[in-house]
C-alpha cells in the first residue's frame, strides 16, 4: 500500500528547504501511516486546470524522521529526502502527463476529485493493483532526486544518530 498525497505547497517547500514530513490537522495521516505504506505520492492541481491532477514525486516512507522537523501539525508521516527512492518527476507538467495522470486517478478517486481534494479527500489509499498501475504509467518519466529540487541543500541534514545528547 502507497498513499496518495494531495499538496499544493510541495514545490514551496522544497525551495524553503522544509523537508522529510507532511502533516495534517486529520487522523487519517496516521490511520495510513500504521497500514505501513512503502511511498508517498505527492499530487498537485496544475495552475488553471481545475479537475486534474499533476504528479509531482514519489518519496520513501521512512518510520522516524530523517531531517530535523519542526511543525505545528499534530500528526505527521516521514519520509526520508536523502534516499535515491525519493524522487521528483522533472518532465510531469506536460498536458499529455497530466492528462494521462488525471484519467487514471478520477475513475478510481471520484470522491476526492468531487472534493477538490479539500481536508481528507487530499490523503487516499493506494492499493497495490493502483500502485503497480502508476508505476507503469510513470517508468519512462525524467526523474530527479528529490534534493535536486532543494535550492540551499545545505539547510537540510540528516540527524545524526550518533550525536550525543545532551
Amino acid at each position: 500500500m502507497d498513499i496518495f498525497y494531495y499538496s499544493q505547497k510541495l514545490e514551496q517547500d522544497l525551495k524553503n528547504g522544509q523537508v522529510g514530513y507532511f502533516g495534517s490537522s486529520s487522523t487519517k495521516i496516521l490511520q495510513l501511516a500504521e497500514r505501513l505504506p512503502k511511498r508517498i505520492w505527492v499530487f498537485k492541481t496544475p495552475k488553471g486546470m481545475k479537475g486534474s491532477v499533476q504528479l509531482l514525486g514519489s518519496l520513501l516512507v521512512s518510520d522516524e524522521p530523517r531531517v530535523a522537523a519542526q511543525t505545528s501539525y499534530p500528526h505527521v508521516i516521514y519520509y526520508d529526502p536523502f534516499s535515491p527512492a525519493s524522487v521528483m518527476f522533472t518532465d510531469s507538467d506536460t498536458s499529455q502527463r497530466i492528462q494521462e495522470v488525471s484519467a487514471y486517478f478520477q475513475y478510481r478517486f471520484h470522491s476526492a476529485f468531487s472534493a477538490n481534494f479539500q481536508g481528507d479527500a487530499g490523503l487516499q489509499a493506494m492499493e497495490s493493483n493502483v500502485v503497480r498501475g502508476l508505476e507503469s504509467l510513470v517508468a519512462d518519466w525524467g526523474k530527479c532526486q528529490m534534493l535536486e529540487r532543494v535550492k540551499d541543500r545545505k539547510t537540510v541534514q540528516p540527524i545524526n544518530p550518533f550525536a550525543k545528547s545532551f
